[in-house]
């Protein structure tokens, strides 16, 4: 995607109803056009153990607790970016130490990866 800048976030592909960063019906209560970045580390709880806002689309179905466990934002931009690939779900990692944890962590006893020489960590 590299020199489309955000265009190709708001394209409509293969004669999709929708665009990419949005579901139709699905608009954001506040009339914001994008969706608000979220910069809250904790959720309050209705009550001990009772996560908040288990409904939102972006939560996944578990409610927001803390933000390392998911967000508002982080779950919008998973969900964008699994629709812009046509694919079923995504994963994003705040650095790249976290998303090679894991990978590895997939691996089973036995299993063979190739890395470059001077991978961090």
């Amino acid at each position: 995607y590299r020199g489309q800048g955000t265009v190709f976030l708001h394209m409509k592909r293969n004669n999709k109803t929708g665009a990419i960063n949005g579901e139709p019906g699905n608009e954001n209560p506040t009339g914001a056009v994008v969706v608000p970045i979220s910069l809250a580390t904790t959720f309050q709880q209705v009550l001990p153990g009772k996560n908040t806002a288990p409904n939102d689309p972006n939560s996944f179905g578990l409610g927001y607790e803390y933000s390392r466990t998911g967000n508002p934002t982080r779950g919008a931009f998973e969900r964008a970016m699994a629709q812009a690939e046509d694919a079923e779900h995504c994963v994003a990692f705040s650095s790249g130490s976290a998303a090679t944890s894991a990978v590895m962590h997939l691996l089973k006893h036995g299993d063979h990866f190739f890395c470059v020489d001077d991978v961090y960590g």
